[in-house]
């Protein structure tokens, strides 16, 4: 075992947060131990088990540490240009967390009902808070006449973001903005025009 460095407070926290996503990418989410995140953080196991009774709470807190706040944000008038915002917002949290919210989820759901601790998270931070953003941008829009009334739904509002999870999970997980601009103008404007 690598011998524990001796560092305090966020700096140890730093490094047992870098841990964990270090952990998931390479071993997954029903592989990650305690004992494997404290050796790649190079801190003992029990300064671990002092703040976190499980790997749930762990990967819990070091998910809430690198995901961004929620956009607050209320739409500016241009639903093209509040859009493309909000799901760059949703890529650069995916990117956060080097994709191992999404990877998370899929591991830890995989079987269930699709629901868990990861996906409470990841929903509370991410995919809740931009899907509900883009639903107001819906609105505003078909209340400014810019976006068709049929068009205001839930459904609709998730569209952006079910596409970069899918692409991020099958494809590439490297979004770039060339594609989500195309998203943007190829698909959800053209759903949504009057």
């Amino acid at each position: 075992m690598t011998p524990a460095t001796r560092r305090r407070g966020d700096a140890l926290e730093a490094a047992i947060f870098d841990a964990v996503f270090e952990q998931l990418e390479a071993v997954g989410y029903r592989k990650l131990t305690m004992e494997g995140v404290a050796s790649a953080a190079r801190t003992g196991k029990a300064a671990l088990y002092r703040r976190w009774p499980s790997k749930d709470e762990l990967i819990t807190d070091a998910l809430k540490h690198v995901l961004p706040e929620p956009p607050a944000q209320e739409p500016t008038g241009d639903v093209r240009a509040d859009v493309l915002r909000l799901l760059r917002t949703f890529r650069e949290t995916i990117k956060a967390c080097h994709g191992a919210a999404i990877r998370v989820l899929k591991e830890e759901t995989a079987g269930k009902d699709g629901k868990g601790l990861m996906h409470d998270v990841v929903q509370s931070r991410m995919t809740g808070p931009i899907k509900e953003a883009l639903y107001r941008v819906l609105e505003d829009g078909a209340e400014r006449g810019a976006v068709r009334p049929g068009a205001v739904t839930r459904q609709v509002a998730n569209v952006g973001p079910a596409v970069i999870v899918y692409h991020n999970l099958t494809e590439a997980p490297d979004i770039t903005d060339q594609f989500i601009v195309s998203l943007v103008d190829d698909v959800i404007m053209p759903m949504i025009r009057p």
